[in-house]
This record gives C-alpha cells, sequence and structure tokens, in this order.
C-alpha cells in the first residue's frame, strides 16, 4: 500500500530534482494518470486502490486513450507537466521507483501490464535495477571515485567538470543538431540503464550533468556514461 504520502512526495522531489513538494505531488498525479491510460481496468481499480488517499482523490480517472508507445508516454507526462521531455523522463523515473519501492507487489503488477519500452522507467534515476529486481543491490553498489581518481578520469574527458558529487559538461551545437545528439545519448543511456540530466540554455547549448544518485556520487558508470557523450557530440559534430 502507497500509504506514506509525505514520504513519497518527499522522494519524488529529490529523485526527481524537483523544487518543491507542491512539484513533486503534481507531477505525481500526471505520471498516475498517464499509467492509468494504458493498463486495463483491473489494474486501474488496483492502481487506485492502493495508492495514497491525497494523490488517488487528485488523479482524474478518466478514460483510457493512451498508446502505451514510450516515446508517446513520455511526451503525454511533458505535455501535463509542461517539462522538457528530458526532465519528464527524472520525474516517471522518480515516481514509479518509489511508487515500487513502497508497494512491490503493484510495481509488480503494472510492470507486467506495460511495455518494456515504459517498464524500464521503473528504475530509480541514476541507474540501478528497479527495487523489486533488485536483491542483490546492495552487494551490487556503485563505489564513489575520491577526488585523487575524478581528477585524473576528468584529464582523459572532453570538457567535462566537477566534483565527486557531479561532473557536467556543456555542449554548444546548432539547434539542429541538438535531435541527433539527444537520439544517440538515449541510446547509449538505455544500453547502459543510467541516464544523465539535460538542460537545454539559451545560446545553443546544452549541458549534460551525471551523477549515481543511489550514492549521491561520481562512480565508474558516470564516467562511462560521460565517455559515450563525448562519442555521441564528436560524431554528431563532425555530421554524423
Amino acid at each position: 500500500m502507497v500509504a506514506r504520502y509525505q514520504e513519497f512526495v518527499d522522494e519524488v522531489m529529490a529523485r526527481g530534482e524537483l523544487d518543491t513538494a507542491e512539484e513533486a505531488r503534481a507531477g505525481t498525479v500526471h505520471v498516475v494518470e498517464a499509467v492509468a491510460e494504458r493498463v486495463d481496468d483491473r489494474e486501474r481499480e488496483l492502481l487506485a486502490e492502493r495508492l495514497s488517499g491525497k494523490i488517488r482523490e487528485a488523479v482524474r480517472w478518466g478514460e483510457r486513450d493512451g498508446t502505451g508507445e514510450a516515446d508517446t508516454f513520455l511526451e503525454d507526462v511533458a505535455a501535463r507537466t509542461g517539462r522538457p521531455v528530458e526532465h519528464a523522463r527524472y520525474l516517471v523515473m522518480a515516481v514509479l521507483s518509489e511508487l515500487t519501492r513502497q508497494d512491490s507487489e503493484l510495481g509488480e503488477s503494472l510492470s507486467d501490464q506495460l511495455p518494456a519500452e515504459i517498464t524500464a522507467l521503473f528504475a530509480a534515476p541514476g541507474g540501478g535495477p528497479p527495487p523489486q529486481r533488485g536483491t542483490a543491490a546492495a552487494e551490487d553498489r556503485p563505489r564513489p571515485l575520491d577526488s585523487d581518481e575524478l581528477e585524473r578520469a576528468l584529464a582523459q574527458l572532453d570538457d567535462w567538470s566537477g566534483d565527486t558529487g557531479r561532473i557536467t559538461r556543456t555542449v554548444v551545437l546548432p539547434s539542429d543538431r541538438w535531435p541527433p545528439l539527444l537520439r544517440r545519448v538515449e541510446t547509449v543511456q538505455q544500453e547502459l540503464s543510467h541516464h544523465a540530466k539535460v538542460d537545454r540554455g539559451s545560446n545553443d547549448d546544452l549541458t549534460f550533468s551525471v551523477r549515481t544518485r543511489s550514492v549521491d556520487a561520481v562512480t565508474e558508470l558516470d564516467l562511462e556514461l560521460a565517455r559515450r557523450i563525448d562519442e555521441a557530440v564528436a560524431q554528431v559534430s563532425s555530421g554524423g
């Protein structure tokens, strides 16, 4: 049962990198509505039954009209929340992973109903398996890098900077090169089951921020993602 409402909202706010509890609450409602449109009636009833009363009462339990396609799902949530798709991804992952953490039976039941492209979003932001699938997660917990290790690694990367808590790179490209770059990065993220936060600037720039949220630090997985982002940038910059 997803009964710990304030804990749920606090976790979504932190994992989804939202500024306020109200944004987390509203975002949770939008994600639940998008999910509810993509499962059958039995699963919708189970979802409504298991949710915290405050969330359940705010959800509009309308007719199903979702297509169940992953891209459409993220675009749907982005449109509902007024956030870019890459930010909507973090919100979705935050909501679904916390829902599963509080009620693993509900998370697993919903995961069985949804296409694989959407169930991949049940993982917590920053990588790692969904909670219900992670009995070995503690044993496989990524190791944070120390300052010396990170300094040596940054020297081998293109224009990345930061500290042991997070590394970032800002890329300046014509806006028409953003879509192919983001598609390449998305492919890499799916392969690694690890995601960067992407912020769009006002001067044809994109800033990639990487850290492993499960340990709140930079790990080797972050370095691998940074290397792969560098490769994608090089390919797109050369016209690939």
